[in-house]
């Protein structure tokens, strides 16, 4: 089962953000999270850097996962969906040229749209609390490389500021305006905390505007009919399904080291479904039909 190509992946996420209110990518941390999310109907997926790392490396959100990591998990990501796939990218990995070099990875690989920050290097996780931003200047440096580097691809660059929590919601706004003009397609706006400040920030801008549902964060949870309203066109829920998820497994193994290895059936995903998704079905039947093991 193979991806969508880069040029048509993009292109589908364009024409979702030209024709609908507000397009929502659930976040995915893993190749199960992707199948279950794909199968529920989501036509655009969310890859985090947050939740790439911690799944991957067993890490903090704090730089540690590089270049060459994050393409090869979330080109796998790419390569394995049928819908398009919006991926993180830090702050571009370091120097211009890094970021260059991360843009035509995340490209070849058949990302949609690739989010970049105006933190510094090293970056940390937006929603705790000690988030800084660069000189707007250098952001906007950032951007004009991101666009120049794309060599004429579809793939969308998403520029996202981490100033609302150490400058202000007005400073985010101008450095977001600032990062448009320099020709990012998308403005992220990480950790408004209000729905009027969302609606400010989305009235305020001329592109569209993304948030960052993320469960356990500085931003109110609103269904994406309820951000829509506010004016967000792009709505991401990166955390929601691993901390659903952790929360069962952790149930799960507490309950076993009590010698209980049989949880709530309603608490367990079923397992010929996710082997179904998997693709077991179709492997026994190609071995059926020639004869193998």
């Amino acid at each position: 089962m193979t991806g969508v190509s880069s040029q048509s992946a993009a292109a589908q996420l364009r024409h979702m953000l030209d024709t609908q209110d507000v397009v929502v990518a659930p976040g995915i941390y893993d190749h199960m999270s992707l199948l279950l999310a794909q199968a529920a109907g989501h036509k655009a997926l969310y890859a985090s850097g947050y939740w790439g790392t911690a799944s991957a490396l067993g890490e903090a959100d704090v730089g540690i996962a590089g270049m060459s990591d994050f393409a090869s998990v979330f080109g796998r990501f790419a390569a394995r969906a049928k819908v398009p796939v919006i991926a993180d990218a830090d702050t571009g990995f370091g120097s211009l040229t890094n970021l260059r070099r991360a843009v035509q990875l995340y490209s070849h690989a058949g990302i949609a749209a690739m989010q970049i920050e105006d933190q510094p290097f090293p970056k940390i996780c937006g929603h705790v609390g000690r988030a800084t931003s660069v000189p707007s200047q250098e952001m906007v440096k950032r951007m004009q490389v991101a666009v120049e580097a794309r060599e004429g691809g579809e793939m969308l660059i998403i520029a996202r500021t981490d100033a609302r929590r150490s400058e202000g919601l007005n400073s985010a706004i101008d450095r977001l305006a600032a990062y448009a003009e320099a020709g990012a397609d998308v403005l992220f706006i990480e950790a408004p905390e209000s729905e009027e400040e969302i609606a400010q920030a989305a009235g305020a801008l001329a592109k569209p505007l993304m948030i960052n549902a993320a469960h356990g964060g500085f931003t109110p949870i609103l269904s994406p009919s309820g951000y829509a309203k506010l004016g967000a066109r792009l709505v991401i829920y990166p955390a929601g399904a691993p901390l659903s998820a952790l929360g069962a497994a952790a149930k799960f193994y507490a309950g076993l080291a009590a010698d209980n290895a049989n949880p709530s059936h309603d608490a367990m995903f079923d397992f010929k479904e996710i082997s179904r998704l998997l693709g077991m079905e179709e492997i026994v039947a190609f071995q059926d039909r020639h004869g193998s093991a």
